[in-house]
């Protein structure tokens, strides 16, 4: 029987079997999907949100600014990129500026550091800012992520400390049978004292099973656009409009332009209700919404000094993913009262990737509390990786090919990823099995060509790694296959 098992392996999920791992305890991930950060996590803009906008006193608001604290030391522990880069939310007219004025306020009210600034102001610090920003909100803490980096990271760590992760494990039922919780899942049962629900657009559905407090998540589909990393150079700071009030409750932050820390440039993005939970498709209307602001809005971004006219063509990919917007508008935290030991981290949407390691904490804290379980005595800090070919200098580059000739292999031409990076991805914990594993993982099928020269070359790695067959490996598991038969037979076989 398990201590405790965890449903889902996002943010949420992967930062509370992180915490768990602190500890002596038997604990088990559950994940739907193919691979970690399968659902929300790996849709959304990046984004480290510093906190000037959820409710005061909201759980959106206490733990946005605790977690926006935590990123720093965090990525630096366990070895993520993060950069903090600041945002400007900018104003074209007076009816913005109040709303800059209201943001400032809740700001203060949460205690996060932001300026009002006019125009001047705002060129100190983005002096490429277009005509007609006259001014705007300046929110130097906020900061950018890798968010799906950072899940393996936490998940890579946990595994290191004992958790266990099946994938491609569906959870479909919850209940209580002789004081302990029973998982029914896609194969099979599993017992356990303490259920962790971190099942993102499906958490109402375990919470319903077992409390009489029901609340309603309602998907909500975002899309996003990249830019080639040749633009990356005319803006380091986040840009985004202000905030805007949708139909069925809670508000978008609007539409913004994210500076990765890989070097590309994120826009996004639209937020639209959808009934599938699972929805993650780039539609023509989503990505058109997209499209046709930043067309409109270019002149006022820092880029258009350089590039006056949208850059269509400069977009190479886009992607997409459902946000878990909960009918009560906040994040469903902890225990219901009729359901003992069940703990739902629900609702989870945007602040949510800033918000889930300081959630997490408090989350632990009522097994821990409760069952006092003894420290983890064997626990380690951190994970073991090693450095991106494309970050090394030459001298590190000779030492890398002279350890491990596989660094001398450029597989990746775009991204600059080495065979030796592709073999590593495979064989870490809770590793790569697919395309898209691999993709998540290294980047490699990240840039200008979006895969066109890397996928079949990593297709063939991924068989010498897992002892399969090229028809066996997928995009992204399930029925992704890239192959489907073979097109003939060897030795004069037929066609």
């Amino acid at each position: 029987m398990w201590d405790a098992v965890i449903i889902g392996a996002g943010i949420s999920g992967c930062s509370v079997a992180r915490e768990l791992a602190r500890y002596d305890l038997k604990v088990l991930v559950l994940e739907k999907g193919h691979d970690l950060c399968a659902g929300t996590t790996r849709g959304n803009s990046a984004t480290v949100h510093a906190g000037y906008d959820p409710d005061p006193g909201s759980n959106k608001a206490i733990y946005n600014v605790q977690g926006s604290r935590m990123y720093q030391k965090l990525c630096e522990e366990l070895d993520v990129p993060y950069v903090q880069n600041g945002m400007i939310v900018f104003a074209t007219n007076d009816e913005q500026m109040e709303e800059v004025r209201r943001l400032y306020k809740v700001g203060c009210q949460n205690g996060v550091k932001t300026e009002i600034c006019d125009r001047k102001r705002v060129l100190e610090i983005e002096p490429d800012m277009g005509e007609g920003v006259i001014g705007g909100l300046w929110v130097p803490e906020s900061a950018m992520v890798c968010p799906y980096n950072l899940v393996f990271a936490m998940a890579e760590n946990a595994a290191r400390n004992g958790v266990v992760f099946k994938t491609d494990c569906a959870a479909l039922k919850v209940k209580m049978s002789d004081d302990v919780w029973v998982v029914t899942t896609s194969e099979g049962e599993e017992r356990t004292r303490y259920i962790f629900n971190c099942a993102g657009t499906h958490a109402d559905k375990f919470n319903n099973m077992v409390s009489r407090d029901t609340f309603k998540i309602i998907p909500r589909e975002g899309q996003h656009l990249i830019l080639d990393r040749d633009l990356s150079q005319y803006t380091k700071t986040t840009i985004c409009q202000t905030p805007e009030k949708l139909p069925t409750g809670g508000h978008t932050k609007g539409m913004g332009l994210m500076p990765s820390v890989d070097g590309t440039i994120i826009l996004g993005c639209n937020a639209d209700d959808v009934e599938d939970p699972d929805f993650s498709d780039n539609t023509k209307e989503g990505m058109d919404k997209i499209l046709n602001y930043f067309e409109k809005k270019w002149q006022y971004l820092p880029i258009s000094k350089h590039v006056s006219k949208f850059p269509r063509d400069a977009v190479i990919t886009a992607y997409g993913g459902s946000r878990a917007h909960p009918d009560r508008d906040d994040f469903i935290l902890g225990e219901p009262e009729d359901a003992l030991n069940f703990i739902n981290l629900a609702g989870i949407e945007s602040p949510g990737v800033t918000a889930a390691p300081a959630i997490a904490i408090d989350m632990v804290k009522i097994l821990v509390e409760r069952e006092q379980p003894p420290v983890n005595p064997n626990y380690k800090i951190g994970r073991e990786v090693k450095k991106t070919f494309r970050t090394m200098n030459a001298e590190e580059r000779k030492k890398a090919i002279a350890k491990d000739p596989d660094y001398a292999r450029i597989v990746c031409r775009c991204e600059q990823i080495t065979e030796a990076e592709i073999r590593d991805a495979i064989r870490r914990p809770v590793g790569a099995r697919s395309i898209g594993a691999v993709k998540m993982r290294v980047r490699s099928g990240m840039g200008r060509c979006q895969g066109g020269f890397c996928s079949p070359r990593v297709m063939e790695i991924l068989c010498e790694e897992l002892g399969k067959t090229p028809l066996e490996i997928t995009q992204s598991g399930g029925n992704s296959h890239i192959l489907i038969e073979k097109a003939c037979m060897k030795n004069g076989g037929n066609v």
